[in-house]
């Protein structure tokens, strides 16, 4: 089966998807090539320069100042000399920052350092060390690197093909400007980030993401119509294909509750149990707990990253992508960009108005001013974003 990576490098925002046939397996969401240094939340793997802020007796760790939005918890080990405040370390994220919490840290081993990351490490002070300086390799290092094997990979335009192909001499890219649109990769987006995915059968999952951990729930309720227990193992056995999937989509990570409708018996039961388990083991470092006689199971996996929906939300009131969450202004503002380019790029002779809300217009004008540059440099100046009042704060549309 056909395997490609799709890596579209946009003015506002790097976006990469990685399919098996048509199928999207996995997102990654990174800076626009230009925006690779700007400040970005620690993922497990990552090294930092770091300075000892304070140190907890109590909590048997430190504190330390990785130049992120939140400093990093160092646990002690036992029997390690105490670290003195004000004392530079290089560290490594051992878990990612998760709400309002900082990032989980480790003292960096021998084996992860070089000589210019030491280096690096006494020039900077603090801040992350070896991150790569583009952002199409970010994303094939990310999104297509871990999935071993042969693929293909279709990028948007020529600079992203040099920058792939001047960092390996084994890497080839074909350029292939449309692709998210012909493999309806915003489509699965979207649904990716929906709450609610329903199943050939009529059934549903529904994911309840917070920050201790995931419950999928299996909701027959289209189904009942026909219900039995017979239809229960059917149920179940297309929700574990699909709910392995949206897991890998979704980027979710640590503790995952999940609950089936009750198996028919203790043979389906077992059947289910055993395909949840082997489909786990295409997961690093997955746990399985254990699945009860009544449907309910657990089980845990790695939790390297935020997921897209703690990438792409915030905290908010009901009504949004799930109830208390909303979109960033980060994740609109670049949304209002790529239409504004995907518009300029297919109507060559089109003088286009991006019409947007006032907090996004602020975003835009204050904090990523570099995005309309990018545009005006690639397409010259026949497009305008203006400002609206009238608009929801959040809000964008496009007018000629």
């Amino acid at each position: 089966m056909t395997r490609r990576l799709l890596i579209e490098c946009g003015a506002a925002q790097t976006r990469a998807a990685f399919l098996v046939g048509d199928e999207p397996m996995h997102f990654w969401f990174g800076p626009a090539r230009g925006d690779e240094n700007l400040p970005a939340p620690p993922q497990a793997g990552d090294l930092f320069a770091g300075r000892v802020r304070s140190v907890s007796k109590s909590l048997g760790g430190a504190f330390i100042d990785i130049g992120a939005e939140r400093d990093g918890f160092l646990p002690f080990r036992k029997n390690e000399k105490p670290l003195s405040e004000g004392a530079q370390i290089i560290v490594m994220a051992r878990r990612p920052s998760i709400g309002g919490k900082g990032a989980v840290l480790r003292i960096a081993a021998d084996e992860d350092l070089h000589d210019g990351l030491i280096e690096q490490a006494r020039k900077f002070g603090v801040g992350e060390l070896g991150r790569s300086n583009d952002a199409a390799v970010m994303a094939f290092c990310v999104c297509g690197l871990d999935r071993g094997g042969d693929f293909e990979i279709l990028v948007s335009d020529n600079a992203s093909k040099r920058a792939l192909e001047d960092w390996s001499n084994d890497t080839h890219a074909k350029i292939e400007p449309e692709r998210f649109e012909r493999y309806l990769i915003d489509e699965a987006i979207e649904e990716m980030f929906g709450q609610r995915i329903t199943l050939e059968n009529g059934a549903e999952l529904i994911f309840h993401e917070t920050e201790a951990g995931v419950l999928i729930d299996i909701d027959s309720a289209a189904a009942a119509g026909r219900a039995s227990l017979a239809i229960n193992d059917k149920i179940n056995e297309s929700a574990v294909r699909r709910m392995l999937l949206e897991i890998q989509r979704r980027q979710i990570g640590g503790r995952v509750i999940v609950d089936f409708v009750p198996p028919a018996n203790a043979a389906t039961r077992t059947r289910l149990a055993d395909s949840v388990k082997a489909g786990l083991k295409s997961f690093a470092r997955s746990r399985f707990g254990k699945l009860s006689a009544d449907g309910l199971c657990d089980f845990t996996l790695a939790r390297t990253s935020r997921s897209h929906l703690e990438h792409a939300t915030e905290r908010a009131g009901a009504g949004w992508p799930v109830p208390g969450r909303r979109f960033t202004r980060d994740w609109l503002a670049k949304a209002a960009i790529r239409r504004l380019e995907r518009a300029l790029g297919a109507r060559a002779s089109a003088r286009l108005r991006l019409i947007v809300g006032p907090e996004i217009a602020d975003y835009l004008e204050g904090e990523r001013p570099q995005w309309a540059d990018r545009l005006k440099q690639k397409f010259g100046a026949r497009f305008s974003i203006e400002r609206s009042a009238l608009m929801e704060p959040r809000d964008h549309d496009l007018a000629e």
